[in-house]
């Protein structure tokens, strides 16, 4: 008889442990989910700059006019105050020999004006001429009343008087004649024509001696061409833009010159116009003006005090020449 051989079993440890590795597997994947950290990274803020504003404090019409006061020069003695029932009144005396009340009204309208202070009305009163100037404050709607008049003479304090002495038509000589001017006293100016020789020769000799120097303008006389200022001068008939191409190639020649004055000028000095266009390129330059009174019809002092521009008017000639 013959015997079987028993049938060798199928590797069951194998499903076994493939089994087990399932379970390991599963139970890992479901541990990591749960006890997974949740990092998240928040983006850097930027740091954001505040600018705080400062805004500007407004100023009001009464500290504008106190500010125009002590422009003028005014003393506490001639500055009052009066609060009335309809508007704040405000007299200011002014010293006529050191300014006159149109000059005045200029500074106080200009200070009030500039704080955005609203000008209503303006008249003169009276045979010695007092101005009233009222204004409207914007802050608060305030009427302020400016009383302008000359303060009697005892009420300020007087200045000895001042004496400035200016030698003109400079720019014709050099040589010892030019070197003993520049000894003189150095309070003694030196007017210097343009165009001349020893014009730029002038100026420097007198600055180095420690003169101040201006400009002596030539400017066309009534007496015109009789007595003749030169082919650059200026000439009532010349276009403004002319006339300040002059100027600015008098003031380019001689740039150590501070102020001017006019040479002749009799006729060009009473043109309202061609003085406002000389006027304003020497206020662009910071420049003072001496009108010359060449003509009692002269409109230059005047024209200038209104343009706020540092001006004088000559009293006299000393050699009392032909001054056309």
């Amino acid at each position: 008889m013959v015997k079987r051989k028993k049938r060798k079993k199928k590797k069951s440890n194998y499903f076994i442990f493939i089994f087990l590795i399932a379970i390991i597997a599963l139970f890992s994947i479901y541990f990591f989910i749960n006890n997974s950290v949740n990092v998240s990274v928040e983006p850097k803020k930027e740091k954001t700059k505040v600018r705080i504003k400062k805004i500007p404090e407004k100023k009001s019409v009464s500290i504008a006019i106190g500010h125009a006061a002590e422009l003028l020069g005014i003393s506490e003695e001639l500055y009052k105050t009066y609060i009335g029932k309809d508007a704040i009144y405000i007299s200011i005396g002014i010293n006529k020999t050191e300014m006159d009340l149109n000059y005045a009204n200029m500074i106080v309208t200009g200070q009030v004006e500039s704080i955005g202070g609203k000008l209503i009305s303006g008249k003169e009163i009276g045979e010695d001429f007092k101005q009233l100037i009222t204004f409207l404050d914007p802050l608060d709607s305030q009427k302020y009343v400016v009383k302008l008049y000359y303060a009697p003479a005892g009420k300020y304090s007087q200045k000895r008087t001042k004496l400035a002495i200016v030698v003109d038509d400079f720019g014709n000589s050099g040589g010892k004649l030019l070197d003993d001017f520049c000894t003189l006293n150095s309070n003694v100016t030196f007017a210097i024509l343009p165009d001349l020789t020893y014009s730029k020769m002038a100026m420097q000799k007198a600055y180095n001696a420690g003169h101040e120097t201006m400009i002596h303008i030539p400017m066309e006389p009534i007496s015109y061409p009789q007595n003749n200022p030169g082919p650059n001068a200026i000439y009532v008939h010349l276009s403004q833009k002319e006339i300040t191409k002059r100027m600015e190639g008098y003031i380019k020649q001689l740039p150590l010159c501070v102020g001017a004055n006019n040479h002749m000028g009799s006729l060009a000095t009473s043109d309202k116009d061609v003085m406002r266009t000389v006027l304003d390129v020497l206020k662009k330059h910071q420049m003072y003006f001496i009108d010359s009174r060449t003509t009692s019809s002269s409109v230059a002092y005047s024209t200038a005090q209104k343009m706020m521009i540092p001006s004088f008017e000559n009293s006299f000639f000393l050699d009392s020449p032909n001054i056309s």
